[in-house]
């Protein structure tokens, strides 16, 4: 079946479609036709002009006049797409950068299907932190791709599983004859020599006859890291600083016998705070931090710009702007091919091969640290002793070798342990404390933690004709395998050897003499467990817990060997020291030897996914009707995936059997795993995942009258198991009730099955910010209820756990549409509209924080029923004379009142309330919540709708070819409920619709709820201009209350209730020179800036890098440079 159309108009409409004019106008030719080809969205051949659901077409022409270098490059500029996490910033993890994805509507990155040439592509090897898969866009090379072809109904009747807000199919240039090299420099104006580079060249060959075709492309990509410095954000209110030095958590309680060094108190801070109302709380900072300077000379900083006024702490850093980057460095190769060849009997063998490798350094300053503190114990002798008590100090109990006599060693003294980095005689605190470990001090960059991602996939496949019943069928038979891999390096503290030599048993030469198995936690002291500081009720529980499974505070056995061994810093062993005077002091130094044995470069994840796809599907007409003649399409598909991984070794098979507890005797009889990165526990896993899918599907085509077209569909799809089986019917109908205007509509249901590895592993390691109730000291007190209105915001680490019960999730989708191409005076116009509306129910999302943290606050509830587990919140932190002192809540109360400061110091002890899967930070008054575990669940439903504008128009005179066009998208709403915890909405503002917000960045990304952009162009014999205006209109910042409360003056000055717009214009000029010699082709010069005016990015003070990284580019303006050499 053919139609005949003027061909202009199948250009500008197509030109509409594209989101983008076409440089180059078609001629006139009334008697042109339009061949009708497979579009994205059906199986049975037709055109994008009478397409009953809507398609975005983004030709080749189009992406080179964008500007673009890499596939990101046009789907960022899509106004459809929203909520991709590409750009460095933007909230997600490590894992993602480099990688590019594409999120229509906002509904996820997992629920848009991403094709190549109508084939399914492997999801890469990396995983969000809300566990979504998606295909790398950045491994497709540009230089092969003919077109993008972007359905924004729900694909699933068709396509299967996870096309459930649409489908991006990317069509390579598989009949390209000629041969091109292209080069491509793009700079940003501020970064000066930092660029981006492509180098490409695509070759392909025809035979005579036209039945075969050979075509072979490669591509270099490099690119430069440009520092914040560089950003056009960047200005006084930017400050990016690192941590250089710190006394960490001293024990400095009196009672205790604690004996600080008075060098270490910071007596200026503390009299700042109190002169602007904070508490007269000793402040501690490294002596150090007054004498030395940056590797650039300038000075130490102890403050911040950002600090709350009176809270000023006695931390020692510097700025580290200069490492800090929104483009990181990344260099990639990419090879495709195609060979297709017809058959005399017309069978068409065709396939395409691809081969991507990439690597992206996440470039920083050199520096790392320990994600949590371990113990350093005290030297020999720096306890007082109490006369009371024989001499004896509590905080001797916490000194190197305390314990050795217990073991049968003798006891270390401050004369046989002379290097300890803690004691007075060197510089140190002289207390027992805890901190973290650093390394790469004094910065200097040049740190390579790189990952690694490899794509390849090869497609084959037969499609010809045959004859049943003399009816003419078309069959199509294909194959299609694709893999992906990541490797993951950085430098992390291997947490045995740390922990060892925190306490002066490190080197890979030490060996201590004490004993791994002593439960210090239970020894006597003077005949009494009491007076033993690792007494339960004092510091023993609090300095050995298990903050999440695998990761604790510091590991018993390590504990043990500090306490009961006597050679710290003898006989090959060393002290790691945590101070500055490492840098000052040659004799304290920490040698490359240790450092080089306690941090470690590793493979932290080693992750690899394989797809392997077998589409067949026939396709014909089957009989007249009113309207013209009804066609069909059925087919099957069985797809197999794995997706397999292994952690380093550190994290698997880590610290396994590790003491957990004692029996009466004090033997060990409770053992649990400890992960040896000292960064992370549940980050990485092992795991070998398999996933097999069958499908069936139908699909027809009946024109019912005259210029109707209707699609019907229906596909079956079995995954077996938990998930089972699902159907997905399509209904759609396009009109044409005259010649110049199409009418269509589109109801579909989709559903996505839930990724394997959430079911099997759970989510990976994250975090998230939200309002806690417990935080508020008045509700720890039992004064206020534990409700969100009671509530705090904060922040916490996340950990997964497996959801085998996890299930999909449905969308209804809803689609209605025109097309308007009149003739006449008004030839050239076009205009189109979509307005579409989707009903998501049972999301897979990561469990909501405020619901994993019920089964505490349940357990908190309990507690303050019980007057007797109350204590004095001023005697919790480490310092305090008497630590955790009790308190009568109701006799302070009848006293001084609910709302004095003396019944708010007395709250609910926190031992008192501890429940698995949560927990909070040891020894500090504010309850700060450090990790909460998360599982996925089915949980609510969104509904969003909106519209889609494209208009366009085109004209010719004496000056040329003129064009302009309109894309725009209103998301009238994105409404989110019935998920558990979510009753009072995003960030528990009450705010449900996430249209025209920044969303909670963990069920829903920034979702601007108007975007669009105007082109103009201009084509004349060899030269071309297009201009494009790019329009983000303003969104409500959900974080502003949260920063709000919990920000400092400085902070407040800065807030804004909404990001602002933004609108920028990107130009572009070329000319294509047709050289003398015909033997040297053509070549097309391009020259353009992007942010042509480095328009000023709306500012947000919530951000890291204070502005919606999600959204908007921090580059600035760009220019790009740009050849183009053709030989056909």
């Amino acid at each position: 079946m053919r139609r005949s159309f003027p061909g202009r108009r199948k250009a500008i409409t197509l030109a509409v479609l594209a989101g983008i004019s076409f440089p180059v106008v078609a001629q006139d030719d009334p008697e042109a036709e339009i061949e009708e080809v497979l579009v994205t969205g059906s199986y049975i051949r037709g055109t994008p002009l009478d397409a009953p659901s809507p398609v975005q077409v983004v030709d080749r022409a189009s992406i080179e006049a964008q500007g673009a270098a890499i596939i990101w490059d046009v789907i960022k500029n899509l106004e459809v797409n929203s909520g991709s996490v590409t750009n460095p910033g933007s909230g997600d993890n490590s894992q993602v950068e480099g990688t590019a994805n594409v999120n229509l509507r906002n509904l996820g990155e997992n629920s848009t299907l991403t094709l190549i040439n109508g084939k399914r592509q492997v999801g890469a090897a990396a995983n969000t932190r809300s566990g979504g898969e998606f295909v790398d866009l950045n491994a497709i090379p540009l230089v092969m791709t003919e077109r993008v072809e972007v359905l924004t109904d729900g694909g699933s009747a068709l396509y299967g599983a996870d096309a459930v807000a649409g489908v991006v199919n990317i069509i390579m240039r598989t009949d390209f004859e000629g041969l091109e090299v292209y080069g491509d420099l793009q700079g940003v104006e501020a970064a000066g020599s930092q660029f981006d580079a492509t180098v490409s060249a695509i070759w392909g060959w025809g035979s005579d006859d036209g039945n075969t075709h050979l075509v072979l492309s490669a591509e270099r990509f490099e690119r430069d890291p440009v520092s914040v410095q560089d950003g056009n954000f960047f200005d006084e209110n930017s400050q990016f600083l690192g941590t250089v030095g710190t006394a960490g958590s001293l024990v400095s309680s009196t009672a205790l016998g604690a004996r600080v060094s008075p060098g270490w108190l910071n007596n200026e801070v503390r009299d700042w705070n109190v002169a602007n109302g904070g508490l007269a709380t000793a402040v501690y900072t490294d002596p150090g931090c007054y004498t030395l300077k940056s590797q650039d000379g300038s000075p130490l900083i102890i403050g911040a710009l950002r600090e709350i006024r009176g809270e000023r702490g006695g931390t020692c850093r510097e700025d580290v702007s200069e490492w800090n980057y929104i483009s990181q460095q990344a260099a990639r190769d990419s090879f495709a091919g195609a060979f297709n060849h017809t058959f005399g009997n017309g069978t068409e063998f065709y396939s395409f091969a691809q081969y991507s490798d990439s690597n992206t350094v996440r470039a920083d300053d050199g520096y790392n640290q320990s994600r949590g503190p371990t113990v350093f114990l005290a030297a020999p002798g720096s306890t007082a002793g109490n006369p009371a008590y024989g001499g004896y100090g509590i905080g001797m109990s916490a000194e190197l070798g305390y314990f050795a006599p217990s073991v049968g060693l003798t006891r270390p003294t401050a004369a046989t342990i002379t290097n300890s980095p803690l004691s007075a005689a060197n510089g140190g605190p002289n207390v027992t404390l805890w901190q973290g470990l650093r390394y790469g001090l004094p910065r200097q960059g040049a740190d390579d933690n790189t990952t690694w991602t490899n794509t390849s996939g090869i497609q084959a496949g037969l499609r010809g004709e045959f004859e049943v019943a003399d009816r003419v069928l078309n069959y199509d038979v294909s194959y299609a395998w694709s893999g992906s891999s990541l490797e993951q390096t950085y430098r992390t503290f291997d947490r045995d050897r740390s922990e060892l030599a925190a306490n002066g048993l490190g080197g890979p030469n030490c060996k201590p003499n004490g004993r791994p198995d002593f439960n210090f936690q239970g020894a006597t002291v003077l005949g009494s467990n009491a007076l033993n500081m690792w007494n339960p009720k004092l510091y023993g529980l609090g300095l050995t817990q298990t903050f999440f499974p695998g990761f604790v505070f510091t590991t018993r056995e390590n504990m043990s060997y500090g306490l009961t061994s006597n050679n710290q810093g003898q006989g090959g062993c060393q002290f790691y020291n945590p101070f500055l005077s490492a840098l000052t002091n040659p004799a304290l130094r920490n040698s490359e030897e240790l450092m080089e044995w306690i941090n470690v470069k590793t493979n932290v994840r080693d992750k690899r996914n394989k797809m392997a796809v077998f589409d067949a599907v026939v396709s014909g007409e089957l009989f007249e009707m009113r309207g013209g003649t009804a066609q069909f399409a059925a087919g099957g598909q069985y797809r197999s995936s794995n997706n397999h991984s292994r952690a380093s070794l550190l994290n698997l098979p880590g610290l396994t059997n590790r003491i957990l507890g004692y029996d009466a005797a004090g033997k060990p009889n409770n053992f649990h795993y400890v992960s040896n990165n000292f960064d992370c526990s549940l980050c990485a896993y092992n795991y070998d995942h398999e996933r097999n899918v069958s499908a069936v599907f139908m699909e027809l085509s009946l024109p019912f009258i005259e210029n109707v077209e209707t699609q019907i569909a229906l596909r079956y799809e079995d995954y077996g198991g938990q998930i089972g089986s699902e159907l997905s019917p399509k209904l759609a109908v396009s009109w044409r009730p005259i010649d110049t205007l199409l009418v269509r509509g589109s109801f579909s249901q989709s559903f996505r099955a839930p990724n394997v590895t959430i079911i099997e592993t759970g989510l990976e390691s994250s975090g998230a910010t939200f309002r806690d109730p417990i935080r508020n000291q008045s509700v720890r007190a039992g004064i206020l209820p534990a409700t969100n209105e009671n509530a705090i915001p904060g922040f916490t680490y996340t950990l997964g756990v497996p959801a085998p019960d996890v299930g999909n999730e449905y969308a209804d989708t809803f689609s209605t549409g025109f097309l308007w191409t009149p003739a006449g005076k008004l030839d050239g116009l076009s205009v189109g509209a979509d307005f579409w509306r989707f009903e998501v129910s049972d999301r897979v999302l990561p469990q909501p924080p405020i619901s994993a943290l019920q089964p505490e606050i349940t357990a908190f509830e309990a507690a303050a029923k019980n007057p007797a587990n109350y204590v004095l919140n001023d005697t919790i932190p480490a310092d305090s004379p008497t630590p955790y002192a009790a308190c009568n809540p109701a006799a302070l109360t009848a006293q001084f009142g609910n709302s004095a400061k003396e019944r708010i110091n007395c709250v609910v002890d926190p031992r008192s309330y501890v429940v698995p899967g949560i927990s909070r930070a040891f020894g500090v008054t504010t309850a700060s919540l450090i990790t909460l575990t998360l599982s996925a669940v089915n949980a609510g439903t969104i509904t969003s709708d909106g519209v889609d504008l494209t208009t366009g128009y085109r004209w010719s005179n004496d000056w040329g070819s003129w064009g302009v066009g309109l894309d725009y998208t209103y998301v009238r709403q994105y409404i989110l409920a019935d998920v558990p915890g979510f009753e009072r909405g995003l960030l528990e503002l009450g705010v449900f619709d996430a249209a025209g917000t920044t969303g909670d960045g963990n069920l829903v990304r920034s979702l601007p709820d108007n975007k669009g952009h105007i082109t103009f162009n201009w084509q004349r014999d060899q030269q071309g201009v297009t201009l494009v205006n790019r329009h983000i209109g303003s969104y409500r910042d959900l974080a502003y209350d949260a920063t709000y409360q919990n920000g400092s003056d400085f902070t407040r000055s800065l807030l804004t209730k909404n990001v602002a717009s933004y609108d920028t214009w990107d130009i572009q000029y070329r000319y294509s020179y047709e050289w003398a010699n015909n033997n040297l082709g053509s070549t097309i010069f391009t020259a353009g800036l992007l942010d042509a005016f480095n328009e000023e990015l709306p500012y947000r003070e919530s951000s890291g890098l204070h502005y919606d990284a999600g959204v908007f580019d921090g580059r600035g303006r760009r220019f790009y440079l740009r050849a183009l050499w053709q030989f056909r």
